[in-house]
């Protein structure tokens, strides 16, 4: 019944589209990498690589516009995934487009914190439908609710409730939102943006599983990421960040990681950094030590080159590796 309610809106769009200004726009990723792991054959892989997407990807994004109502499309073509479609949906506008509800599958997250990485599920990210509300009292506030479709089962889907709310203001940002399916999640991040020097400042606090919280199955886990980054002159910045894993299930052990960032502009159009990063299951137990240095080379336009390598030396010998890896994004053409 999802896919159906997928196909219907996207015929929506499709006929909504005829009568809206349309706007288009896409970016491209593409890499290679040659990975060797340390070992008793020492076999090294050559992969078409993107350093952060993964294998070559192409995004496509349609919006169309009309005073309080809008439609959008959003499309991934990838190699290793040809067609994947991230949204399709519709929205209007009431109250001088104060409250918005959205119907079909959102791909615009309202509830995310400034340490959510692009490549995780967002609460928001739903096939359903989701109303938010700017509070004309206090501006930069937000508050909302979505549901998820399940098979147009009204008890099941009311069971699945998310809610959420954000603030932008400009000394800080802050978020919070609950998902009541998914045996429950939490978030909750705050930033802090008075400091023109200060790049970053922020905490972001996640608990998955935490209906089934000592489950071995679904077993509850909490999240905890601080940022701090800082511009020491113009063209030096340095920034740390950590993170902590902690699971529900009695005596597994957590996962921490510490992560040093420096990046330095050589030239206008060219920077160099580098990143030193530790693992470990406690304090006094380091298990993986990595080193991460690399090259961004900004081209007139939208496009970025880059050169990496990463060396990364585990406990055990054979989970050390060594990899070198260049490409290109093409960001927001």
């Amino acid at each position: 019944m999802k896919k159906v309610f997928v196909f219907f809106l996207l015929a929506v769009v499709a006929a909504t589209g005829i009568f809206a200004q349309l706007t288009f726009s896409g970016d491209m990723y593409a890499g290679v990498q040659v990975e060797e792991y340390f070992g008793k054959d020492d076999e090294s892989v050559t992969s078409m690589l993107h350093r952060k997407e993964g294998a070559p990807k192409f995004n496509f994004v349609a919006t169309g516009v009309r005073e309080n109502y809008g439609v959008k499309l959003d499309v991934t073509f990838q190699t290793t995934n040809p067609f994947n479609l991230n949204g399709v949906y519709a929205w209007v506008g009431f109250l001088e487009n104060a409250l918005r509800l959205s119907l079909g599958k959102i791909s615009d997250p309202v509830w995310l914190s400034s340490l959510d990485s692009d490549h995780e599920e967002k609460f928001d990210d739903i096939t359903g439908f989701r109303v938010d509300y700017k509070v004309p009292y206090l501006e930069g506030l937000n508050v909302g609710f979505a549901f998820t479709v399940d098979d147009f089962d009204a008890e099941k889907t009311f069971k699945k409730i998310i809610l959420g709310a954000n603030y932008v203001s400009p000394l800080f940002n802050a978020v919070i939102a609950y998902d009541n399916g998914n045996n429950a999640r939490l978030l909750f991040g705050f930033n802090y943006t008075g400091m023109d020097d200060l790049t970053s400042a922020g905490i972001q606090i996640k608990a998955f599983n935490i209906a089934t919280w000592e489950s071995t199955v679904y077993r509850g886990r909490l999240e905890i990421n601080e940022k701090v980054g800082y511009r020491i002159m113009r063209p030096l910045t340095v920034s740390l960040l950590m993170e902590q894993v902690f699971f529900g299930t009695p005596n597994t052990d957590p996962r921490l990681s510490f992560t040093l960032e420096g990046s330095y502009r050589i030239l206008p159009n060219l920077t160099g950094s580098l990143g030193f990063g530790i693992q470990s299951a406690d304090l006094f137990n380091t298990q993986i030590i990595s080193i991460h240095p690399w090259i961004e080379y900004t081209l007139k336009g939208p496009a970025l080159l880059y050169a990496e390598y990463e060396l990364s030396l585990a406990e055990y010998r054979s989970g050390s590796f060594h990899r070198f890896g260049f490409g290109i994004d093409i960001k927001a053409f």
